[in-house]
């Protein structure tokens, strides 16, 4: 096992490009941290089988693994069309109806959302297929929504549906969503997204949702609606991850603004100790071509400076020809970047024991070279303080527990170990720790190390404990 390189994390869609056992082990060698599932896509057979390979190729290298469940969440799509496609001209005429009144009429699209005509009017702007292909509303006749075709193209089967002024009514999560939570439980996925977030009651809602199924896994809100941007705060105060999706982002709002969206975003997590993904189009012409364009190995390295925790392939991983180069691309962009910013360190959001301690890493920190910081964490809360610093040592986070073992997987600058029980004993925890730092060439003889975490050991939530630690000579490690 070696020391973590790249501190910030990443995240790599698995789709059928990824997910033969060694291309995924391939990923992990080359740096992934995060797996991604995608429940827009595949069927529960699928993705059953991908995360027992994922599974299985990271206990095969000894490295933690984080599984995403990334919800579909409500949706608007188009409905079922010529296989050919449908060629939209500027200005041709094109109705949409609710999907179960598309009965093939010329001219027309059916939608899957039935209240569009309550909700639409007049000079209504409607997005196909991401923003490439634009109308606007012109009459409402009945349940049909009248539109005359402003930017033309090649319209396909399911493309997505965006209304950027509408205040829709879907619902958090669908049925659809339901049963892929149901399925997530019980695969033991590590962290759920859920998508198109507009307010904190959806995240509850998810919440919610979880606790009846018996399940503690933390919740990832996904912003892509500019709904969610007005209840940012809020939003943010309610879950345990952030993703700034910018795909959706940047076609219910306008393009320009997603930079400093994306910022104020990064920012706000930051102040928070809230982990944050920044996802889409990251490397894109990576999933035809071997290189990144210059644009996106910038876009990739100010997000890192803004301070983000992941980056996130999406395409790239998932069905691009080259998944595991661009894991690799991220991870050198990724150090590259850090070995030349000094990162922003936000005041503590709360006066309490924990924060403060997590505020005196920081001093001490820039004080004392530290070959390392060890957290040792039953929650994983001490290890999330610890990251929320952006220290220049690397956080190694001990661990009993297998499942905050691969959720640590997330965190900005954090190693996860899986570590047998803490025992009661600070002074005996404290020689396993130094003798468990040198077998897997963390620290050496004469090293200084910053020990926190709480006591008694054990104890979930009681960050209270912080040393300043010195290994010792070889000798007295196996004496």
């Amino acid at each position: 096992m070696k020391p973590l390189i790249h501190r910030t994390k990443i995240v790599a869609t698995i789709g059928p490009a990824s997910d033969s056992p060694e291309r995924i082990r391939e990923l992990l060698r080359a740096g992934m941290n995060v797996a991604r599932l995608n429940f827009s896509h595949g069927n529960y057979e699928d993705h059953a089988l991908r995360i027992n390979r994922l599974r299985t190729a990271a206990a095969e290298l000894d490295l933690p693994l984080m599984l995403l469940q990334d919800l579909q969440g409500p949706k608007i799509r188009v409905g079922e069309l010529p296989s050919a496609g449908m060629l939209l001209t500027p200005n041709d005429p094109l109705t949409l109806v609710p999907i179960a009144d598309y009965s093939g009429q010329p001219h027309t699209v059916g939608i899957d959302y039935p209240y569009v005509a309550e909700e639409a009017e007049p000079g209504t702007q409607v997005l196909l297929d991401d923003g490439l292909l634009e109308l606007q509303v012109e009459k409402i006749s009945g349940a049909a929504v009248q539109c005359r075709v402003v930017t033309g193209g090649l319209l396909k089967s399911h493309k997505g549906v965006n209304f950027p002024t509408l205040n829709l009514r879907l619902p958090s999560m669908t049925e659809k969503d339901e049963r892929d939570l149901d399925f997530g439980v019980e695969q033991g996925v590590d962290l759920v997204s859920l998508s198109f977030v507009r307010r904190p009651e959806d995240v509850q809602a998810l919440k919610q949702a979880l606790r009846k199924k018996g399940a503690n896994i933390p919740v990832l809100a996904k912003l892509e609606k500019p709904q969610a941007i007005a209840n940012l705060e809020a939003i943010v105060d309610e879950c345990d991850a952030i993703m700034v999706a910018r795909g959706d982002l940047g076609v219910e709002m306008s393009p320009e603004k997603v930079p400093m969206i994306q910022k104020r975003i990064i920012r706000l997590c930051n102040q928070k100790g809230i982990p944050v993904i920044t996802a889409t189009q990251m490397l894109d012409s990576m999933i035809h071509n071997p290189r990144p364009t210059r644009a996106e190995a910038s876009d990739v390295a100010n997000a890192i400076v803004d301070g983000t925790d992941a980056v996130m392939l999406s395409g790239e991983s998932a069905v691009g020809a080259y998944p595991v180069e661009s894991v690799a691309m991220l991870a050198r962009i990724a150090t590259e970047v850090e070995s030349s910013v000094q990162f922003v360190n936000y005041p503590a959001p709360h006066k309490d024991d924990a924060f403060a301690i997590s505020e005196a890493l920081n001093e001490i920190d820039q004080i004392l070279d530290l070959q390392c910081i060890v957290a040792l964490t039953e929650t994983g809360y001490s290890a999330q303080l610890a990251s929320k610093e952006r220290l220049r040592a690397t956080i190694i986070a001990y661990t009993p527990n297998p499942r905050i073992y691969n959720r640590l997987s997330l965190l900005w600058g954090v190693r996860p170990v899986l570590f047998k029980a803490f025992g009661d004993n600070p002074v005996e925890v404290i020689a396993q720790l130094e003798a468990d730092l040198v077998q897997r060439n963390f620290a050496a003889a004469g090293d200084k190390v910053l020990i926190i975490g709480g006591i008694p050991f054990g104890t979930s939530g009681t960050t209270n404990f912080l040393k300043i630690h010195t290994i010792a000579a070889e000798e007295k490690l196996h004496g």
